[in-house]
């Protein structure tokens, strides 16, 4: 089942920007490897510190 999430301008043309450089066929399947990457699947054993590191070391929290 396919969902979606909202994102503010500035950030979807950043998402953009990065998925061209790093050769995605689109912005969606960048979108998609990122969060899979960084976002633990259940049962993982990060916590809500070590989420947050690696957040911030992608530019997407302050």
């Amino acid at each position: 089942m396919a969902k979606s999430i909202k994102v503010n301008k500035e950030l979807w043309e950043r998402i953009e920007r990065a998925a061209k450089a790093g050769g995605y066929s689109s912005a969606q399947e960048f979108a998609e490897h990122v969060l899979d990457k960084y976002v633990p699947r259940s049962g993982d054993a990060d916590s809500r510190e070590e989420i947050l590191k690696k957040l911030k070391g992608l530019g997407y929290v302050e």
